[in-house]
């Protein structure tokens, strides 16, 4: 059940081509996706231009009406030079990368204005693929627009694929789902499977199968021979997804496929099982999640095992209240990107901070240990030190220590220690 909120929840699916915004509002039932005009569920071009009047606006491509005065900028591609390193405009004007992303935020999110008044603004952005210089151009661009950096959360595609999934009725889910999508010129089947042996649950979405539809595929057929072609192609492809599984749901995503070529194929595919086809599946998928990151949705007894998913519990063994205990620090089963954690403590007489690593699942646990050389000697408890503790992939985690001294009595020498976690 979703609860009444006057929070602004965002989720933004962003690619190569466009970008798309769903939103939920306690002025809404569910999540909505947002249109660049009155029509839904339309799609924002990754381009923009600053017009004479100096408002950035998005651009779609289209050239201007005569009688108006020139932009001043306009500058397509922007996901694209990004990620080539340099973001040019049409005159040549080179745009640093967080900038032009935060004008293009703030220009998608202008649509939301009325909506953003007197509210706390949490953002969940999905991408393709999650990587380190991505996660630090979005937040920076983000942050640019006053969000806070404690409500801005990052996703890949497959796991705002599976947020998407489970708040759906759950006899929809009850089995393995399927997703079905066009991409580079090819169609790819994904198969999300959720474990129910363990506790808590786990979910995993695969790639099973691809087949390409480009060219040389079609290698010289006519219209109709090739139509005819991409069908059993298709066809081909949808077996080998549900090959020895029960599929009860299958999503389509985008506008490729139709029953025009893939008659026999849709028709496979609807038989005794759901399909729905549409394009805002990812956005709609992020927007869940920032939901249930604001505490709007109940939590589930799932853990979803995407490539973000930190396999591992970080902690260290501590005496608190007297008590030696187990001080947690990352719970596995969490994205990299939301793993944070800051603590202070003081040393009896440690020379050496050990980080005690213990796998989700069965397995040996690693005591990794972070020597504190130069540290000045003092008396027993009398150094106080500051940990701080994050990922920058699943597999990597960076471990930072501050001398912080001890009140009066010590003072901080500025020493502090690093070390890098592989796994």
């Amino acid at each position: 059940m979703i609860q009444a909120t006057n929070e602004l929840i965002l989720g933004i699916e962003l690619n190569e081509r466009f970008a798309q915004l769903t939103y939920y509002h306690q002025s809404v039932k569910e999540p909505v996706t947002l249109g660049m005009t009155s029509e839904p569920d339309q799609l924002f071009p990754m381009a923009l231009r600053q017009d004479a009047q100096e408002r950035w606006q998005i651009w779609n491509g289209e050239p201007q009406n005569e009688g108006e005065e020139p932009d001043i900028v306009r500058i397509s591609d922007i996901y694209r030079k990004i990620e080539a390193g340099q973001t040019a405009a049409d005159d040549g004007r080179i745009f640093d990368g967080a900038e032009i992303l935060a004008i293009y935020f703030q220009t998608c999110l202008s649509k939301l204005k009325l909506l953003t008044q007197n509210t706390k603004l949490y953002v969940m952005v999905t991408v393709k693929e999650l990587t380190e210089s991505w996660s630090s151009l979005i937040t920076a661009a983000l942050e640019k627009n006053g969000v806070d950096r404690k409500r801005i959360y990052l996703q890949d595609y497959l796991s705002s694929f599976y947020y998407y999934t489970v708040n759906q009725k759950k006899e929809l889910w009850y089995q393995d789902v399927a997703l079905l999508e066009y991409e580079n010129e090819s169609i790819v089947g994904y198969v999300l499977h959720i474990d129910r042996s363990t506790k808590p649950a786990i979910a995993r979405a695969d790639k099973i199968a691809r087949q390409p539809m480009d060219d040389s595929v079609r290698a010289g057929r006519e219209d109709q021979e090739w139509q005819k072609e991409k069908d059993r192609l298709f066809f081909e492809l949808l077996k080998k997804v549900f090959e020895r599984r029960t599929i009860s749901v299958s999503y389509l995503m985008g506008d490729y496929f139709n029953k025009s070529w893939a008659e026999r194929s849709i028709q496979y595919l609807c038989y005794k099982r759901h399909a729905f086809q549409g394009k805002n599946l990812y956005s709609k998928g992020a927007c869940y999640a920032a939901m249930e990151r604001a505490g709007l949705i109940p939590g589930r007894d799932i853990i979803f095992g995407g490539h973000d998913m930190i396999e591992r519990n970080l902690g260290m063994e501590m005496r608190i209240r007297g008590k030696e205990t187990f001080y947690p620090m990352v719970s596995a089963g969490i994205n990299w990107y939301e793993a944070h954690h800051v603590c202070e403590f003081i040393l009896n007489k440690e020379r050496e901070i050990r980080i005690i690593s213990r796998p989700m699942a069965a397995g040996e646990e690693i005591v990794h240990i972070m020597r504190l050389t130069g540290l000045p000697a003092r008396a027993d408890r009398g150094t106080r030190i500051r940990l701080t503790v994050y990922f920058s992939s699943p597999g990597k985690c960076h471990i930072e220590a501050e001398d912080m001294g001890f009140g009066g009595f010590y003072r901080p020498s500025g020493l502090s220690w690093s070390r890098t976690l592989l796994f």
